[in-house]
């Protein structure tokens, strides 16, 4: 392992650690350091309000002013000595000559300590420390006085040791910062192991490529992907996405999650789903997958696709399945007519030779001509030719009609689209079940407006199952069919334009398709 890049539980553990050492040492000694002036400041005032209280007592004046000791007094200082945990209690006159003391030795004695003074010459309130005969104090001093005149003093004492063991009490707080600091390090480290296992023993350096890996992902996919909680909030939201939904207002990363129109839109079922939704102004292809953890369902994963994409794929799908049934039908025409052409070259057959190429060559430009009177433009013209070809080789006469003649076209896609629609447009309108099969192709304008009609005599069909035989994969023909129709439909809608179908149980089905002359397409 790298020693500059600790593990992460380790890392995790050292920080808090630190942090904790830290904070609980500056708190622990900032507190200790509080306590201990408090505790002095408070046995201070103990002492001096002990002597405040002794200074005013009618038994200390008169003592003083009789200056002789009085046992009484001794019992007053000696009682109020213990009830207070004072180390000494001494009243003494202008001299400093004690008038009480714990050690009855001492009573009629100098008190000791050059602290005195200033009560005795000055009649000061003060507190000092110092050495007597019962050890280190801490001393108290206050005057008495008899009307205007000082009389005497008292000091009261408390032992050095008593404030230290008080301080010392009061700082037992470092020593609980310390264990605490400890107990805190084990469970910074429990707290490390028990994160490692929530992050699957990942590292975080592991876990930021991992989800940088992930966006590239989602970003690099050209379909719309939005992975939503059970409450319908979205979590991920990829750039695709967010470029599809731009012009509905719930496709803000923020909003969309909690509008119930989106939930609406995107379903609430337990189950995978492929549905068409529309959004604003866009029909979108949805396919709605729940995300499952174990037996729980947390939320779903939405991919989706603008429809008008796949309808322009379908649409050329379809034109080059057209196409390549046309190129099929030609080349097993193509390769009859060479097998008749071989035979007769073959037995020399040159006269008859001749009048099968004259035969063809005037059947082709027949029903070339025949159709270029209505559709000018060669390469629709020739892709008619073969659809009317092939129906004729399956029994279905056909028939041609109209007024006018369709324009050569300019775009490309304007003669894909119309192959589209003749393609599915023959094909769906069957004869089966019919003898004699007729069809009837019209091509007309009319207002800058090209018509394309197509009648027969087939089975027909109830117009209220119309709306299920445009659904996509329905239709009468059988399974997996019916998509025809859907395409057909969708490419006369992109285009602007408009269809009618009449139809009846048994009397044939006729199909009317409006488009405008020049194509104008939301691109």
């Amino acid at each position: 392992m790298n020693p500059t890049k600790w593990r992460f539980q380790y890392r995790m553990m050292l920080i808090t650690s630190l942090l904790l050492l830290v904070t609980l040492l500056l708190a622990g000694l900032l507190i200790a350091q509080s306590q201990a002036n408090q505790t002095r400041e408070s046995l201070e005032q103990q002492a001096m309000l002990s002597a405040t209280h002794l200074a005013v007592n009618p038994l200390v004046i008169s003592a003083l002013v009789s200056d002789e000791p009085n046992t009484e007094l001794s019992e007053i200082a000696a009682r109020l000595r213990e009830d207070n945990d004072l180390l000494y209690i001494v009243i003494m006159d202008m001299d400093g000559i004690r008038l009480t003391h714990p050690t009855a030795e001492q009573v009629g004695e100098r008190f000791v300590g050059d602290d005195v003074h200033a009560v005795l010459a000055n009649g000061d309130r003060y507190t000092s420390e110092e050495v007597g005969t019962l050890g280190p104090s801490m001393r108290a001093f206050h005057p008495v006085m008899n009307g205007e005149n000082q009389i005497g003093a008292i000091s009261v004492g408390i032992s050095t040791q008593r404030i230290e063991d008080s301080i010392f009490q009061s700082q037992q707080i470092v020593f609980i910062a310390t264990g605490s600091m400890l107990i805190g390090a084990a469970g910074a480290y429990l707290l490390a192991l028990r994160l490692k296992r929530t992050l699957h023993n990942l590292e975080p350096e592991a876990i930021a490529q991992r989800l940088k890996e992930r966006e590239a992902m989602l970003e690099s996919v050209q379909e719309g992907v939005i992975a939503t909680d059970n409450e319908g909030t979205i979590i991920v939201m990829n750039e695709a996405a967010t470029r599809a939904l731009e012009k509905d207002h719930v496709a803000s990363r923020t909003t969309c999650g909690r509008s119930s129109r989106f939930q609406n839109h995107l379903g609430t079922t337990g189950k995978c789903s492929m549905t068409c939704k529309c959004f604003k102004d866009t029909q979108m292809i949805t396919n709605r997958i729940p995300v499952k953890v174990g037996n729980e369902t947390v939320g779903a994963l939405v991919t989706f696709r603008n429809r008008n994409e796949l309808d322009k794929a379908l649409e050329r799908l379809s034109g080059v399945e057209h196409y390549a049934q046309a190129l099929r039908f030609q080349t097993h025409e193509f390769m009859n007519k060479l097998h008749v052409i071989g035979a007769m070259v073959h037995t020399k057959s040159f006269e008859e030779l001749r009048e099968y190429v004259d035969y063809l060559s005037e059947q082709y430009n027949a029903g070339i001509n025949e159709i270029a009177t209505y559709v000018k433009d060669i390469t629709l013209a020739g892709y008619v030719a073969n659809q009317i070809d092939r129906l004729e080789k399956a029994d279905v006469n056909v028939t041609l009609s109209g007024n006018g003649g369709w324009p050569v076209f300019t775009e490309p896609r304007h003669i894909d689209r119309w192959i589209t629609i003749i393609g599915n447009a023959t094909m769906r309108m069957s004869m089966i079940g019919q003898d004699q099969k007729q069809m009837t192709l019209s091509f007309a304008t009319r207002n800058d407006q090209l018509i394309f009609e197509v009648q027969d005599n087939g089975k027909g069909f109830d117009t209220s199952q119309l709306p299920d035989l445009l659904t996509s994969g329905v239709s009468t023909n059988g399974a997996h069919r019916g998509f025809g129709l859907t395409i057909m439909t969708e490419a006369i809608k992109q285009a602007g334009g408009t269809y009618a179908f009449t139809s009846s149980k048994g009397e044939g089905t006729t199909l009317t398709i409006t488009m405008p002359a020049e194509v104008k397409e939301d691109h």
